[in-house]
């Protein structure tokens, strides 16, 4: 899911940052953006329209138009026309002293925003761009606690009453920042990240069943919490199985899907007096060597093949001082 940003909000939110106005508002102010990208139309002005990308803010600058007056006034108009009954999201005309009548007219017509700024163009995509992809990034909700340990990123997700929130405490208490407790929220801001953060209404706290509502900053420190984290390791708690065969060696790497990209996956069997914390630390510290290229299950494997290879013979060298000697 995402957030919906409709045309009044994203003009609300951007006037001061890049001067924009609103030429024909309060026209498509409900008008929904669905898309982050922006687009400066190329080959649309000499007429081919076969890849145009309708759900993006356009922007026009002083460059087009003079190409367009260029070729014939009646192409404005035929260009707009085109372009406004695709109806886009918004148009934006950047570093352009007068707007033809013609094209008002036209996006009038279509219900499309108009709008301009003289801010420079790179200035305007950069500002713009990252605000749309910050409101319209994919989100979720998870139920869980999210743990800065060690600089990385631990996702705890489990069953109800597994004790979440307790091994969140301890970690803090251990000196790790707390993030988000109870519930998760999640969004992706690139195309190999996801951050997480908590409810406003619930930052910087945590629930002990038992105990109540425990305050992390209050009780230890402002050091102890973070408002956003990346995530890096989702760990699911689970209670321990007698009957169930577990992973010994962890060669093979499992990764859970969380808006379509892979987070290494790590399911945890717990039972009463099993050290759930310094596991976690240990899961954090394994995944800082991996960054680093070192594998410690995959080196002890290495070592047990080398270790199973027959020793060469030696004892038929010609020197009897080094019978037997391997080293």
């Amino acid at each position: 899911m995402s957030k919906k940003l409709d045309i009044q909000k994203f003009y609300d939110n951007m006037k001061n940052r890049t001067n924009l106005k609103y030429i024909n508002s309060p026209l498509g102010a409900n008008t929904v953006i669905s898309s982050p990208k922006l687009n400066i139309p190329g080959l649309e002005l000499t007429g081919y329209w076969e890849n145009f990308s309708t759900d993006n803010i356009q922007m026009i600058s002083e460059k087009e138009l003079k190409y367009l007056v260029s070729i014939s006034p009646m192409a404005i108009q035929s260009v707009f026309e085109r372009m406004f009954s695709f109806h886009i999201p918004c148009i934006v005309f950047i570093e352009v002293n007068e707007i033809p009548p013609i094209i008002i007219e036209i996006a009038n017509k279509y219900k499309v925003p108009v709008m301009k700024t003289q801010m420079k163009m790179m200035r305007f995509m950069k500002l713009v761009g990252s605000y749309l992809y910050k409101e319209l990034a994919p989100r979720t909700i998870f139920h869980g606690g999210l743990i800065d340990v060690y600089g990385a990123g631990i996702l705890l997700t489990g069953k109800s009453g597994i004790g979440k929130s307790e091994i969140a405490l301890d970690l803090v208490e251990r000196g790790h920042r707390l993030v988000a407790d109870d519930v998760v929220n999640i969004e992706k801001t690139d195309d190999r990240i996801i951050m997480g953060y908590g409810e406003e209404l619930l930052q910087n706290t945590l629930e002990i069943r038992g105990l109540g509502i425990v305050n992390v900053r209050k009780a230890f420190g402002i050091r102890a919490v973070r408002a956003r984290k990346r995530i890096e390791q989702h760990v699911e708690l689970y209670r321990w199985d007698v009957n169930k065969e577990y992973e010994r060696f962890g060669l093979q790497d499992e990764y859970s899907d969380i808006l379509g990209i892979k987070v290494p996956f790590i399911k945890l069997p717990i039972y009463p007096g099993k050290n759930i914390t310094v596991i976690i630390e240990a899961i954090a510290l394994r995944y800082l060597q991996k960054l680093y290229g070192e594998n410690p299950s995959k080196e002890l494997q290495e070592k047990l093949k080398n270790k199973m290879k027959p020793k060469k013979n030696v004892s038929t060298m010609n020197d009897e001082r080094f019978k037997g000697d391997y080293e």
